[in-house]
């Protein structure tokens, strides 16, 4: 990195790394004291937040909308303040903000895949399916941490699920963060500039050879 080059470093991406550090600090301190499950979802968490800026510095792809922080800010709030600091149990609240959020992320992810195989032709979509599709997407990953905080508990005698009602509070927040972003992501493409949904579609166009296309507009509208 240049002598200069932290200057152009974002609050986002900053904050970003230092979530990284803190998780990857406790590690010693977890296995040391045999709290290999925890070890094991911090060790998860830290190859998955790492994965926007493998994408980024393998495939030169500048992913959009500080993917990173968001990323990591979800899994951070998981397993660093949820699991570590005990803030779902002393904080009402606070699973079903992180379901909400959690979900939300999930949902900006699910949209971008989405319009970008739009934009970069590989499949011809409508409005309402990228929104049907978004909210689908963000239901079904929430559904899949329901399956695996089950798998979880049944397994090493945890209590992630408190009952069919906590279950249910869960899935219907996960709605909540699928829709919002939805709702979000056809106003965003309905009204925003082009540049704005170019740099949206942008990686993916990349990644399918069509990144020259996206920057020069030639992509199909909604």
């Amino acid at each position: 990195m240049a002598a200069n080059g932290w200057k152009t470093i974002t609050v986002g991406t900053a904050l970003s790394w230092l979530m990284k550090i803190i998780l990857a600090g406790l590690l010693p301190y977890e296995i040391y004291g045999g709290y290999y499950l925890f070890a094991l979802a911090a060790c998860l968490s830290i190859v998955v937040s790492l994965i926007p800026a493998m994408v980024e510095r393998n495939y030169r792809i500048h992913l959009p909308l500080e993917l990173d922080f968001l990323i990591t800010s979800a899994i951070f709030l998981n397993t660093f303040m949820g699991e570590w600091l005990k803030f779902y149990e002393k904080v009402w609240l606070f699973d079903k903000v992180l379901h909400f959020y959690g979900t939300a992320v999930t949902a900006i992810l699910a949209f971008m895949v989405v319009y970008s195989l739009h934009y970069a032709r590989k499949l011809r979509l409508t409005l309402p399916f990228i929104w049907v599709f978004t909210v689908v997407f963000a239901m079904a990953m929430g559904g899949m941490w329901e399956i695996f905080e089950f798998w979880v508990d049944n397994l090493v005698g945890t209590h992630m699920q408190n009952g069919l009602n906590d279950t249910m509070w869960d899935m219907i927040y996960d709605l909540a963060g699928g829709v919002i972003i939805a709702v979000w992501g056809v106003i965003y493409v309905r009204y925003s500039h082009p540049d704005a949904r170019r740099r949206l579609a942008r990686p993916l166009g990349e990644v399918f050879g069509r990144g020259r296309e996206v920057d020069k507009g030639n992509v199909p509208d909604i």
